[in-house]
């Protein structure tokens, strides 16, 4: 949904509200078709969320099982559940740009979320520390 349909859609519900706080009954049927788009255009929402920075719910609303071979990531984000969204979603951006949500509770994608923290952790041990030469001041 783009922005400007989401602000029009929150203007009429807050022009509604503040008519009926002040008694004025003209626009509780414009109240009610108000919330019904709103609620029917939540449910038509596509898999993924892109670009939306209203959106305080999950960007995932279908997660898929199926194994997704892992040369064709271009990025993986792993967004914690949290205050915007109640589970963990696990979001797969391809080569070709598609982004598709899945299960993080699925065997494979825990195990390729393992072998990357792995080799993350060995490639930490393995790059040596900065060390920071100390020169010797005579006064």
């Amino acid at each position: 949904m783009s922005r400007s349909v989401v602000y029009l859609l929150l203007s009429a519900t807050l022009l509604c509200c503040f008519a009926t706080l002040h008694g004025h009954r003209v626009f509780s049927l414009g109240f009610i078709v108000v919330n019904l788009i709103m609620t029917r255009t939540k449910s038509l929402s596509a898999l993924p969320m892109e670009g939306t920075t209203l959106s305080f719910r999950c960007r995932c609303v279908k997660t898929t099982t199926s194994f997704i071979n892992p040369r064709t990531f271009r990025r993986v984000e792993i967004l914690p559940a949290g205050a915007r969204c109640r589970k963990t979603e696990v979001l797969i951006t391809k080569h070709d740009d598609r982004t598709v949500c899945v299960d993080p509770k699925a065997k494979w994608v825990n195990k390729y979320i393992k072998e990357v923290m792995n080799s993350l952790e060995k490639k930490t041990l393995k790059s040596p520390l900065p060390t920071q030469t100390s020169r010797a001041v005579s006064a």
